[in-house]
C-alpha cells in the first residue's frame, strides 16, 4: 500500500520546506534531503536571529530544529490524529555557528498505543555529531484533515 504522504515528501527532496501546517516549521526554513517511513533528514541554516550573544546557535533554536524533524519523521507513519511532544531530551555536545549548515536526522524508535519514542542526532558540516536528542510524542483526539487546507484534507482522507 503506497504512503501518500512519502510519495509527495519524495518530490520536495532537496527543495526548501515551504509548505508546513506549522508557522514555526516555516520560520525555520529547512530543506528535506531525505525521507522513509520513520525516518526524515532536513538541512538548516543557522541565520543570525538563531543565534545566541557567542554567535552560535541558540538551545532553544536547536530544539526547535530537532523537534520539527522528529515530528515529520512521525507524521511519515501516523498521519490520521495531531500529536504534541511530551518531553525533549537534548544533549549539547558542540554548537554550530552562524552561516553554518547543520542537518538533523530524526529516526521513529517505538510506537505504542498512544506514545512514539524518536531519537535524533545532529550533524555539523564536518559530519561529526554536535547534538543528540530523544523525545515522545502523544497522540491527540484532534484530527489532521481538521488542521489542513481542505484540499490537502480531502488527499489524506482519500
Amino acid at each position: 500500500m503506497s504512503n501518500i504522504i512519502i510519495d509527495y515528501l519524495k518530490n520536495e527532496i532537496n527543495k526548501p520546506i515551504t509548505k508546513s501546517v506549522s508557522p514555526s516549521s516555516l520560520w525555520l526554513k529547512g530543506t528535506l534531503l531525505e525521507v522513509e517511513e520513520g525516518y526524515c533528514a532536513i538541512s538548516y541554516k543557522i541565520r543570525k536571529e538563531m543565534s545566541n550573544p557567542l554567535g552560535t546557535i541558540q538551545g532553544g533554536v536547536m530544539a526547535a530544529l530537532i523537534d520539527d524533524t522528529m515530528g515529520l519523521a512521525f507524521y511519515t507513519l501516523y498521519q490520521q490524529q495531531m500529536f504534541t511532544t511530551t518531553n525533549l531530551n537534548v544533549n549539547y555536545l558542540f554548537g554550530a555557528k552562524v552561516d553554518e549548515i547543520v542537518v538533523v536526522k530524526a529516526k521513529v524508535v517505538r510506537i505504542g498505543k498512544k506514545i512514539a519514542n524518536i531519537e535524533c542526532k545532529v550533524y555539523n558540516e564536518k559530519n561529526d555529531i554536535i547534538t543528540t536528542s530523544t523525545s515522545n510524542l502523544v497522540v491527540t483526539s484532534v484530527k489532521v484533515a481538521a488542521t489542513l487546507p481542505d484540499e490537502k484534507a480531502s488527499v489524506l482522507n482519500g
